[in-house]
């Protein structure tokens, strides 16, 4: 019989790259996770869309945010030595949450290549890890695409 793993708690970790109503979601749902640790950070691979974030960033959302240097630009390897490291000091069940994006097919390929389901696929292998994208929030003026 396989024995159950023993946590010392929840870190949750929301990666962020824009402060939008995605980022918003990603954090209430991370918060109703009720983690032990709740961690917002931003990879720095471009120093000016780092600033628009610094300055877009909202002090009343309870998370700081942080920022962590991502070196040659290579965002799910720093994404999983970030993971990896938390889920081996703390000894803990690390959650990475993901702000979906809503783009057209086309501009989401030219734009982000599919950068949430490429870092899911790295950082879910990293031992006591989970990884949650959370779908963009529907906004008022899309129509349903059921016809209703």
């Amino acid at each position: 019989m396989q024995e159950t793993p023993h946590y010392s708690g929840r870190v949750v970790i929301v990666f962020v790259d824009d402060f939008d109503p995605s980022t918003t979601a990603a954090l209430r749902y991370a918060r109703s996770l009720r983690p032990k640790t709740l961690r917002a950070v931003h990879f720095g691979i471009d120093s000016q869309q780092a600033e628009r974030l610094r300055a877009a960033w909202q002090p009343d959302c309870g998370v700081p945010l942080e920022f962590v240097d991502c070196p040659g630009r290579r965002l799910t390897r720093c994404a999983a030595d970030l993971v990896r490291h938390e889920a081996e000091s703390q000894g803990a069940q690390v959650t990475v949450i993901l702000p979906g994006r809503s783009f057209s097919p086309l501009l989401g390929r030219l734009l982000h290549g599919r950068t949430a389901g490429k870092i899911a696929a790295v950082v879910s292998r990293v031992p006591n890890t989970a990884v949650t994208i959370i779908p963009p929030p529907k906004i008022a003026s899309e129509p349903s695409r059921s016809g209703r």
